[in-house]
């Protein structure tokens, strides 16, 4: 199957932003040359990963006459390896990047969810976390697709540093939750804080089903994180693309505060109601922090 959905690139293969670093007369991405020997560690991580997202298939391949127990056992072989959601649904075009090709009709969506109370511990200790769930993403990606194989069907795994999958459409399909204004997914549990690995198969699956329970009415009426973007990037207005709200984020607005300076900037996910649920006491003293350095503060 081959892919339809262009990847929006990162560094300086990203147009956007390398043309913002030529015009300040940069050799480099501010933020990423400041990146932390542990963020380091963690990249290094993905790229060893990379080499093992696929292997030698069983040749005794388990028959699968009962396709929902299959779906179960793989479901409850991801969250052994640490997933926090699993979610399956048949690919599409639309969930592979442009020209690539992706041999397989299935894939398996596995995320991790982040700790939110890495907010008080400042802006670096945030990047720490979401680089350490993708690492530990890249790792259950990897052995799902190990074990996948082991049961006599090809299987791939799309991590960091690896992957031709398109992570939103994926989450929206098995189910995961709705797009935010922010422009991240959201899921009523853990909010946008997860990170995601894939696997792609011919495994005989079950597949989810989109579910809606309400975001995009509330981002309509909430603008929290709008309010609170430091760079004014994240528009009033929407777009509607097969009936699906999006809001698209100003990227030249946005690059000032989150590539063109060293600090990270979460801060339209860290303010989100859905992030902020029952971490209310933590973000109040997140925000008091924020506002003394500076930046915005929400009213809820």
């Amino acid at each position: 199957m081959r892919g339809t959905t262009p990847r929006r690139m990162q560094g300086l293969a990203d147009p956007v932003l390398s043309t913002m670093v030529h015009d300040l007369g940069l050799e480099e991405v501010p933020h990423y040359a400041s990146r932390s020997g542990k963020v380091v560690g963690y990249t290094d991580r993905w790229v060893e990963n990379a080499k093992f997202r696929d292997g030698p298939v069983n040749p005794q391949r388990v028959e699968v006459t009962d396709r929902a127990a299959m779906t179960a056992q793989v479901k409850a072989k991801a969250r052994e390896l640490g997933a926090d959601l699993v979610g399956i649904c048949r690919l599409t075009p639309t969930m592979i990047d442009l020209g690539e090709e992706v041999p397989h009709e299935f894939v398996i969506a596995a995320c991790i969810a982040e700790d939110y109370h890495k907010v008080l511990e400042g802006a670096d200790a945030v990047e720490e976390e979401a680089m350490r769930v993708y690492a530990a993403c890249s790792d259950l990606a990897t052995e799902l697709a190990a074990y996948v194989r082991g049961l006599g069907y090809p299987a791939w795994a799309h991590h960091n540093g690896v992957r031709e999958v398109q992570a939103i459409p994926v989450f929206y399909q098995v189910g995961f939750g709705e797009l935010g204004r922010h422009g991240s997914l959201i899921n009523e549990k853990y909010g946008a804080d997860f990170r995601p690995g894939f696997v792609t198969t011919d495994l005989p699956l079950d597949v989810d089903e989109p579910r809606e329970f309400g975001v995009q009415d509330f981002c309509m009426n909430c603008n929290v994180c709008m309010r609170n973007c430091p760079g004014d990037a994240i528009p009033e207005e929407h777009v509607v693309t097969e009936g699906i709200k999006r809001w698209l984020i100003d990227l030249e607005k946005c690059y000032p505060y989150s590539r063109l300076r060293d600090e990270y900037c979460h801060l339209c996910v860290d303010v989100c109601p859905f992030n902020v649920g029952s971490h209310r006491t933590t973000f109040k003293t997140f925000m008091k922090h924020r506002k003394r350095i500076g930046y915005k503060t929400p009213k809820y």
